[in-house]
């Protein structure tokens, strides 16, 4: 990400090309059919009380989370493009893997997690344009269902169909370089993106980006705190309140860049905020799970002395 920003910065030429051939929505496009192919439908076996959970996660992740984006928003003060990518980052469902992978380590319900990140990235695609029209529609002159249209095609369809090829060639879903082509399409997708909106970089102070920085981690932490209240009001288990934690506080990166493709405009520096966020939110939580997991093999160890 850091070498699309700065090649963005000083070469821009070759990403304002691929632009101008319409590139970015196959790109997008093709990050879903790899997380499809990589998604294992045998592993979605949900439980009696999962639902209540689901519902606890879709009302934290696709309803509190924009409310608070848009109070951001508001009245935090950012730049246009800024706040924007900010409050399209606090629409968006939960990452495809890392909230997957943070939940195992830490003891969490994996399966949990993961069947909550497929059904919060379903639901979210209905929400997502719907929730954007309602909060800024006025200010923007934006009609929900073209983006709703754009979303089904580039996001929705692609992940299925992934999924689909990955039930009639398993042995093409275990393929190692999946992940590496999905990662590889965000870095490109960025530095297209990025690139189309040079201008609106250069105008970028390093205290606007400090400012989006504190924006960023305290819409990440009150997530956070909002699943733990949450976990604790339906008396969930500590392994299935560490699943809510780690998946309905996170934000996925790619469905907010296939959002800002749907606006159909040059929106670098809302990328910029879609990277931040990513970023951060991923330094916090990684830094909790290591924690969180230091502190478990302290109690085993404790334990077993005993």
């Amino acid at each position: 990400m850091c070498l699309a920003f700065g090649a963005a910065l000083l070469q821009p030429a070759p990403g304002i090309w691929l632009n101008q051939l319409g590139l970015l929505p196959w790109l997008v496009a093709l990050i879903f059919l790899m997380n499809g192919l990589q998604t294992s439908l045998q592993q979605l076996r949900p439980e009696p009380c999962f639902g209540r959970t689901l519902l606890s996660g879709a009302l934290i992740s696709l309803l509190l989370s924009p409310l608070l984006g848009w109070l951001v928003y508001a009245f935090g003060g950012l730049d246009d493009s800024l706040r924007l990518g900010l409050l399209v980052m606090s629409m968006v469902p939960p990452t495809l893997s890392s909230c997957v992978v943070l939940t195992r380590i830490t003891g969490g319900k994996a399966s949990w997690s993961l069947f909550m990140t497929l059904g919060l990235n379903f639901i979210g695609i209905a929400t997502i344009p719907f929730m954007l029209s309602l909060l800024v529609g006025d200010s923007m002159q934006l009609s929900p269902w073209p983006m709703l249209l754009t979303l089904l095609k580039i996001v929705l369809l692609p992940f299925i169909g992934g999924m689909l090829l990955r039930l009639w060639l398993p042995a093409l879903g275990r393929l190692p370089w999946l992940g590496q082509v999905s990662t590889l399409s965000v870095i490109v997708t960025s530095w297209i993106t990025l690139s189309a909106s040079g201008q609106a970089l250069y105008q970028l102070s390093a205290g606007a980006l400090l400012e989006l920085s504190v924006w960023s981690v305290l819409l990440h932490v009150a997530l956070l705190l909002l699943c733990v209240l949450g976990g604790r009001l339906l008396r969930l288990a500590l392994a299935e309140r560490r699943a809510l934690m780690f998946t309905a506080s996170q934000k996925t990166m790619p469905v907010a860049v296939s959002v800002l493709v749907g606006l159909g405009s040059n929106s670098g520096a809302a990328v910029v905020s879609c990277i931040l966020f990513h970023f951060l939110q991923m330094l916090f939580d990684s830094l909790l799970a290591s924690r969180i997991q230091r502190r478990q093999k302290r109690s085993a160890a404790i334990e077993e002395a005993a």
